[in-house]
């Protein structure tokens, strides 16, 4: 059985569901998948499995609950990041309360969170829950290195403000997880092509 990761937006004022829908959208159809898409449930959605899904959960968790979805995953832990991002970014957009589930995460730390006004429940940001190592994509037989803006080369060197990426010996900043996977992409398919 796949890896399902449940998330939920708590407290959002129901004039802000269109624009959240919408940021759904934009943000599966931003990338390349190897889960679902990302998708949204709510009280605004119009189609029939979305529609009982939400009043489902609605009955079971009761009137706090603005929105919600999962995605199946498929063993590529850059969906689950970027999703987690995503909803830390809309919890501190709107002021709400998301929350994660991911019950059969590697690591137990990373299985529930929970995020209010963009930050964890101990006052922490994400970034300083994160894995101090990279994270490591594998695309066409190659290796992806994604490190956190946490990560630090040497002991002594500064965090950087920026999510790294590093492939094919170069290295490269982007301003999230979101657009280095991007631009490493586009790295990748030219080598392809010099290659080819």
């Amino acid at each position: 059985m796949p890896r399902v990761l449940h998330y939920r937006l708590q407290g959002l004022p129901e004039h802000r569901l269109e624009r959240v829908h919408e940021q759904f959208e934009a943000l599966a159809a931003a990338r390349a998948w190897r889960c679902g898409r990302p998708w949204v449930a709510s009280s605004r959605s119009r189609g029939l499995f979305e529609m009982e899904f939400f009043r489902h959960l609605n009955n079971d968790e009761g009137r706090h609950l603005s929105a919600a979805g999962f995605v199946k995953m498929t063993g590529d832990e850059t969906d689950a990041l970027i999703i987690t991002i995503f909803m830390r970014d809309l919890s501190a957009e709107y002021g709400i309360r998301t929350s994660i589930r991911d019950e059969d995460h590697p690591l137990a730390k990373l299985r529930r969170l929970d995020f209010d006004a963009g930050r964890l429940p101990s006052g922490q940001s994400l970034e300083d829950v994160l894995a101090k190592r990279p994270v490591i994509k594998k695309v066409q037989g190659e290796r992806i290195f994604f490190y956190p803006p946490t990560f630090r080369l040497h002991s002594q060197s500064p965090p950087s403000p920026e999510w790294a990426y590093a492939l094919f010996g170069i290295r490269a900043y982007a301003p999230t997880l979101l657009e280095a996977e991007q631009e490493a992409l586009k790295i990748l398919r030219g080598f392809g092509h010099l290659g080819g």
